[in-house]
């Protein structure tokens, strides 16, 4: 029991032991390590079963080990004597309840019983939980002669699940009763390290403060509280001792008011004064910092300007770079009156592209030739140069005018311009080609295509011949691939368009998809038999309406011509 008293007030105190600290904290914590212990004595009785049933499986395995040898060769005599001391000999173990030898017809050679009683209740509801481990057999196998070994009896072993049990509750309860004592022992522990520790400093706290005079509040008799200089008591000392001081400063201040009020009134005017001085030199540094801000934004416009300027002198560059494409294409008329009709659709997805096109004519041949090279932009633009350069050298130098061999040349030609004929080649480009060859004399039309598809229109049906799935050049696709000519009897009428990705990847519609071929042959038969230029700008709207909003993804060429 505490108690405390206040000069001139009511006294404090706690009546019961029930209501103190110490005995909340001994109840809590003797809760806590018993079901702490509790928890840990269930998984130990769970070890300890595992382990009981292990000793017993580990105990009969040794026991069949050293036996197995000598009731083998009992077995095989059928020699009671030395059947009956294997017998005798396994009732050295204490658990063993029941052994039988029997020959390999089933015959006993030797059997012993003997009944293992005792244990109390515990035994009895806990047997049960070791019967699966009480019954063991040893088939018994004998070579003879040296030949392989053959079954010539067996040894069935009959454990007593009540000696087990006993076994287990032993161990069990000796680990209980430690468990007990241990748990008892840490909370007796626990709550006097608790109580000198928490209570007993608290209860001088009490008194100390019980002792404070309200006149004289600062000189109260401060206790000595060892070993907590550095904790939540010396903390809660330290802090009522500063209010308690707090206090007796606010007596003193009273009787000194008039005099501070007017030390206040000087330290306001000196602080108004600094607060003056501090908020001119802020706006010193304020002025400051707008001049430096002047002269960032200045540098900032001169920098906008350079990067405008250089911005100009790249889309000059490229608008260039466009004239230069544009000059490397063939005039859309340079077949004259070889074929009837003829238009081409040609549209970079920027300035310049990795679209290209050619049309030759070489006496009453003519050459018409699509290609989609990697990538759009200036580097698709760049291997179209490269592609046009290769293609003169294949028709004027090498005279070859076979659409298949022609891109048979291209791969070979591009594959060595851009070094990719080396197994370190550090680049992957190439591209896609189609070719046609129009045949006046012989009215027919060759086509070869490497990954680029022929589509044409002959009596109001649309047909498509696919192009090789090999590409050209790549470093990736290898090399040597063969290409296939398709031959095409020209009848009048009879219309041939030739186009890369660029118009078939259009994206729109509802729900959002590509326009794919087949859309694509659908928008052709609609508006097959008008003039070429018609259907390709009729081919170029409804690509523009199907894609509503959406932006091309690709470059685009699509070149139409009819023959005859």
């Amino acid at each position: 029991m505490a108690s405390g008293k206040r000069p001139d007030g009511p006294t404090v105190k706690v009546n019961k032991f029930s209501h103190g600290l110490t005995f909340k904290q001994a109840t809590v914590t003797l809760g806590v390590v018993v079901l702490l212990g509790l928890f840990g004595y269930l998984v130990e009785l769970f070890v300890e079963w595992q382990n009981v049933r292990q000793e017993v499986r580990s105990h009969m395995q040794q026991t069949f080990a050293l036996v197995k040898g000598t009731a083998a060769e009992a077995a095989y005599q059928l020699h009671p004597e030395l059947s009956r001391q294997v017998v005798e000999g396994l009732f050295g173990y204490d658990a063993l309840e029941k052994a039988v030898l029997k020959d390999n017809f089933g015959r006993v050679l030797a059997e012993k019983t003997l009944s293992r009683n005792g244990g109390g209740a515990g035994v009895e509801m806990t047997q049960g939980i070791f019967t699966d481990v009480t019954q063991f057999s040893l088939p018994l196998d004998y070579a003879i002669s040296g030949k392989t070994q053959d079954n010539v009896g067996q040894l069935d072993i009959t454990l007593s699940a009540r000696v087990v049990a006993e076994k287990f509750i032993d161990r069990v309860a000796f680990n209980g009763i430690m468990a007990l004592v241990r748990d008892i022992a840490i909370s007796v522990v626990v709550v006097m390290i608790f109580y000198f520790m928490i209570t007993l400093p608290l209860l001088r706290l009490s008194r100390a403060i019980a002792q404070v005079d309200p006149d004289a509040p600062g000189k109260w008799p401060v206790p000595r509280l060892k070993g907590h200089d550095n904790d939540e008591l010396g903390l809660l000392q330290i802090t009522f001792n500063n209010l308690l001081q707090a206090f007796q400063r606010g007596l003193d201040q009273r009787n000194q008011a008039q005099q501070e009020l007017v030390q206040l009134t000087l330290q306001l005017e000196q602080r108004v004064q600094e607060r003056t001085h501090d908020l001119e030199e802020a706006m010193a540094a304020l002025a400051e910092e707008k001049a430096e801000a002047e002269r960032a934004f200045a540098q900032l416009d001169h920098t906008h300007s350079e990067l405008e300027k250089a911005n100009r002198l790249v889309l000059e560059s490229i608008q260039y770079a466009r004239r230069i494409q544009s000059a490397m294409l063939p005039d859309k008329h340079a077949l004259g009156d070889a074929v009837k009709d003829i238009h081409v659709w040609w549209e970079p997805l920027h300035v310049v592209g990795g679209d290209y096109f050619w049309l030759e004519r070489f006496g009453n041949k003519s050459l018409l030739l699509v290609a989609d090279c990697t990538g759009h932009g200036v580097p698709g633009a760049f291997i179209t140069l490269v592609v046009a350069s290769a293609l003169d050298r294949v028709l004027h130098e090498h005279k070859q005018f076979d659409p298949a061999e022609i891109l048979r040349a291209l791969d070979e030609m591009v594959r060595v311009r851009l070094r990719q004929d080396r197994p370190d080649s550090e680049s992957d480009d190439g591209l896609d080609a189609a070719v046609c060859l129009w045949d006046s004399d012989a009215l027919s039309v060759t086509f070869a295509g490497a990954g680029l598809p022929l589509i044409y229109a002959e009596d109001g049906i649309i047909r498509e011949i696919r192009g090789g799935k090999a590409s050209l050049a790549y470093s990736t696709s290898g090399q040597g691939h063969e290409y296939v000519n398709h031959v095409i009897p020209v009848k009048p009428g009879m219309a041939f368009y030739m186009l890369t990705d660029g118009v078939s990847d259009h994206m729109g519609g509802k729900p959002k998809r590509l326009l794919g071929r087949k859309r694509l042959a659908a928008i052709i038969q609609a508006n097959a038999g008008k003039p070429m230029s018609e259907q390709v700008n009729a081919i170029q709207q409804t690509l523009d309406q199907y894609r509503g909003q959406e932006p091309r993804r690709d470059d685009t060429t699509l070149l139409g011509f009819t023959p005859l």
